[in-house]
């Protein structure tokens, strides 16, 4: 008698913590088995410099008579290549 009493017991107070979840999704109800959060991951992509002019210096006359030493600095263009693309990634979270 007291093995089934005990049983009883046990059963009440896990079957709060064992019930379903039902959520509606349009017209249909349907059971709640985990939840998710939607995380998206950026490209990535792989990048090359190439150079286009090389830095230099040079004489300048100004106006008013002087010269000056200037340095023009080096012009580059950056080449990108798609090494991954962007995808979703499906994160578990707790259920409200």
């Amino acid at each position: 008698m007291r093995k089934i009493i005990f049983t009883a017991c046990l059963i009440c107070l896990a079957s709060p913590a064992l019930a379903e979840r039902y959520v509606n999704v349009g017209n249909d109800r349907v059971r709640l088995l985990s939840c998710y959060n939607e995380v998206t991951v950026p490209a990535t992509y792989r990048t090359e410099k190439v150079l286009i002019e090389a830095a230099r210096k040079a004489y300048v006359k100004r106006t008013d008579g002087t010269i000056q030493l200037v340095e023009y600095p080096a012009t580059y263009r950056e080449d990108k290549y798609l090494v991954e693309p962007s995808y979703k990634l499906m994160k578990p979270i707790p259920c409200k």
